[in-house]
């Protein structure tokens, strides 16, 4: 059989499995997209994305900001009775205002630049140039290269976006992840044709190599489903803007990556998709020691929800924050990634942290995928 059709018929198999789109029903369907409008018709959401002051103010924003301060405040405080609506606009007003005065001040950042370029100082001034200096120095030239980061918020369809891969797209690609791949070769076990499948060495190899190929077929093919599902749903649910905003202009994002929030989120879905992909070559390694589907499909799910659980257990410690940070959930969520400034000591250079656990990932996925052809084809021999 050749290697195409071999691999044809193994995605054929993946995609057949009725219990992938039952979930992939119940989570989208009767969960998320639910909560989603519950969430875009309620609270600050309806009807109103919030307020991102996104370049410096101009001396007529800040004047007309300060003005109008001095008219909202004492109605907020509580000496004139509002209906409902009025106190919404009035916060509404209150919000934007605050975001335009603190702008006048400069760049969110300055405080951060001005403290990293004292620490930078301080330590060549100390003849200290190792690896503090050197992570201090990286991250100040690469704040200085940052457009201008404002104040304010904004809350629509591009921030529900950047959203959804930490939270519902997390679990749900993860949880298919491990509904599909699973039974790869414990299904080949229970039914009795790994004895009589492809007995020649060669045949054997083809094998796993069809299920390694149809099962990264199958990830990209979910993370689109995905891709789709998060555009789709908050496109139409809330305020289309905010794309071209700095990653910064989101309050978790801290990090000083040049990107934009759209150019993360394509980012993301890259980053998200070699996680994935990573966590089924685990998963399909664990398929071949197994025989049983529920043990494969338990002990993944433990591999995939430790970290979160420990990170919730013991949050403040650095240990905690590290697993998680190194994990294959971690990878997948993203967000941890651009969270804030992070560097590792690398033979006394800085390594940024998204550079080191994505080379990480890769490096250990290759002797993942060596094992799963040895353990599978050293088992049919048996």
């Amino acid at each position: 059989m050749k290697q195409l059709s071999l691999t044809r018929f193994e995605l054929y198999k993946l995609f057949s499995r009725k219990s992938v789109w039952i979930f992939f029903a119940i989570m989208v369907f009767c969960i998320y997209l639910p909560l989603q409008i519950l969430t875009s018709s309620s609270g600050g959401y309806a009807g109103y994305a919030g307020y991102y002051q996104s370049t410096p103010p101009t001396a007529q924003q800040v004047q007309q900001a300060k003005v109008e301060m001095k008219q909202i405040a004492p109605k907020l405080e509580g000496n004139t009775r509002l209906s409902v609506n009025e106190m919404t606009v009035l916060n509404r007003e209150y919000l934007r205002d605050t975001a335009i005065l603190n702008a006048e001040t400069g760049s969110a950042l300055k405080p951060t630049l001005e403290m990293l370029q004292q620490s930078i100082n301080k330590l060549k001034a100390q003849g200290q140039i190792g690896f503090t200096y050197r992570a201090d120095t990286l991250e100040y030239n690469m704040m200085k290269h940052l457009p201008y980061i404002g104040f304010g918020q904004y809350n629509g369809a591009s921030n529900m976006m950047v959203d959804f891969f930490k939270t519902y797209g997390l679990i749900i690609f993860g949880a298919l992840i491990l509904v599909g791949l699973s039974p790869v070769f414990t299904e080949e076990y229970s039914l009795g044709t790994d004895s009589f499948l492809l007995t020649a060495k060669r045949g054997r190899r083809q094998l796993v190599t069809a299920k390694i190929l149809a099962s990264m077929l199958y990830v990209l093919v979910m993370e689109g489903i995905l891709l789709v599902v998060n555009v789709a749903s908050n496109l139409s649910l809330f305020d289309i803007g905010g794309f071209n905003y700095p990653l910064q202009s989101i309050a978790l994002y801290s990090a000083p990556f040049h990107l934009t929030v759209g150019q993360y989120i394509a980012v993301a879905v890259l980053i998200q998709l070699l996680g994935g992909i990573a966590f089924g070559f685990l998963i399909m390694l664990l398929s071949s020691f197994n025989r049983s589907t529920l043990v494969t499909f338990f002990v993944s799910a433990g591999v995939f929800a430790l970290p979160e659980l420990i990170v919730m257990m013991f949050g403040l410690k650095n240990w905690a924050q590290t697993l998680m940070g190194f994990s294959y959930t971690g990878l997948i969520q993203v967000s941890r990634l651009f969270k804030s400034f992070v560097a590792y000591n690398v033979f006394g250079y800085p390594v940024l942290y998204p550079i080191l656990v994505i080379g990480l990932a890769i490096l250990v996925s290759i002797p993942i995928v060596w094992l799963t052809y040895r353990v599978y084809c050293r088992h049919q021999i048996a």
